[in-house]
This record gives structure tokens, sequence and C-alpha cells, in this order.
């Protein structure tokens, strides 16, 4: 005899259509059954890792037979923490794959992982790691992340480098914690026992190179993202730190569908250096 299926695996029987199975794993239903029976701590994590990835392989094999029988060119899902900058290896994708549908999530890193995990996305782009087990990566992009600054009005202005030290004290726009310009700036200072002055902090990470230029602080930016300030063009200024970098990372799960291995190799090809980077 059978033993019977956990109350929250029960949805998952009995589904019988993609919309179905959808509808129930978005909704979450199944987290909250897995934290009511064996709580929130190792036990629970460790048990929703497996129904993720379950769940992963069931719409991994959808859409495989989908792709095998010719039910339409199929779509390709990318998620990314931002999208400022980032139309470039889309729109090339499009016109050569014109009848790939592509979706495209924001989302924050943690949020990444567990999408990947369950397969409710085939790609994604991300300026720090992702904790997760099972997908593959290419490095796109490695770049210097600099102090932009006005010309006139900051104390390291006119000077090609300043060390940490020299940070202390300075008004600091960055984004809330998570992101990885919020990061950085806070790793870089307790690492020397210092503490970072925040006066504006939000969810546009875009933005801060504007509020910059209204001469509201300074901040930590890519160099890459100089192309795309359309306003007073800030300072810049080097920081005197091994660290004081960005890694974009693209990552994916094994065993993806034809537009998903189409997509990642046109991404992984693009230009990063010349073209623009999100994350």
């Amino acid at each position: 005899m059978s033993r019977p299926w956990p109350p929250f695996m029960r949805p998952a029987r009995k589904a019988k259509s993609r919309t179905r199975t959808a509808s129930w794993r978005l909704q979450g239903g199944w987290q909250g059954q897995v934290a009511a029976q064996f709580g929130s701590g190792g036990g629970g994590h460790l048990l929703r890792g497996y129904v993720e990835r379950a769940l992963g392989e069931l719409e991994a094999g959808r859409r495989a037979v989908a792709e095998a029988v010719g039910d339409g060119a199929g779509t390709v899902r990318l998620a990314s923490g931002t999208f400022m900058a980032f139309s470039g290896p889309p729109a090339a994708f499009e016109q050569c794959c014109p009848t790939v549908e592509i979706e495209l999530h924001q989302l924050p890193v943690t949020g990444m992982a567990r999408w990947l995990r369950a397969r409710d996305v085939d790609l994604a782009v991300a300026s720090q790691p992702i904790t997760t087990e099972g997908p593959d990566s290419v490095r796109l992009l490695d770049e210097e992340v600099a102090l932009a600054l006005l010309p006139v009005g900051h104390p390291p202005a006119g000077r090609a480098s300043v060390g940490i030290e020299e940070l202390v004290g300075l008004p600091l726009i960055a984004p809330r914690p998570g992101h990885w310009q919020r990061r950085l700036p806070d790793q870089l200072f307790a690492g020397r026992g210092l503490t970072t002055r925040i006066v504006c902090e939000g969810d546009e990470a875009g933005a801060i190179a504007g509020l910059i230029s209204a001469r509201l602080g300074v901040g930590l930016v890519p160099v890459i993202a100089r192309r795309t300030i359309s306003r007073v063009p800030p300072a810049w200024a080097g920081v005197d730190s091994p660290d004081c970098r960005r890694v974009l990372t693209l990552r994916w799960a094994q065993g993806g569908c034809l537009p998903a291995r189409l997509l990642r190799d046109a991404v992984a090809v693009w230009g990063w250096e010349a073209g623009g980077a999100g994350g």
C-alpha cells in the first residue's frame, strides 16, 4: 500500500493543465503548507527546495514536449535586477528569432534563485552571487565601479583616485539594502570598520547618476553607466580597492528549451563592454 500524498502536494497530482499548475504554484499555497507542517527552519527550507526543483522539472518536461511536437515557436523568460540599458540583447534576439516570445521579469537576486530553481525563468542576469545549486553560468562583464561626484563642491573633486577612508563622511546616494550598489559600499566600509553616510536610498538604482548631477550627493556607479547619463555629467574618480568592481553574470538552469538556449547564446556574445548592462 502506497503512502498518501502530503496535503501540500495534492494540487500537483490533481493538476490537469498548465494553467492550473501555474496558478497553484504562483499562489504559493504549498509553501504555506510546508511552513505549517515543518516550520521555516532547516527542514522546511530543505523540503521546499526539493519541491521547487520537482515542479521545475515538470514545467521543463511540458515545454520540451511542446517544442518536440511543434506547438508554437516557444517562449523564453529572462530575469534581471534592472532593465536600464538592457534593451540590446533582447532586441538583437528578436530580429533573428521573431517568432519566439520573450518574457522579462525584474527580480531581486533572492527571487532569481527561487525562480531559476522552479524553472519559472530560463535565464537570469545578476550583479551579485545567486545562492542556488544547479544553474550554470558565464561571466558577461567585469568592470570598475568608480566614485561619481560633481567637479566642484566635493573634497575628492579633481582627484584621479581616492581611498576608501576618504569616502567617510561624504553624502552617499545608494539603493536600498539587497541591491548590489548598496551591498558594495557596505562591504567596502565594513571591512575597514567604517560606516557609510547614506543621505538618499531608494529602489531606482538607475536614478543615482541623475541625483548626483542634481547635487544631492556622491555615489558608486559602474563605469559602463557613464554613457547613459543625460544630465550634467559628474566627475569620476577611481576607488583604490581591488574589490570595488561589478561582475555581471548570466545564469541558467540545465536542460533548457531551444528558445532559452538561443537567447543564452545571444546574451553571452553581446558586446557588453560597449552595449550597456543592467543587473
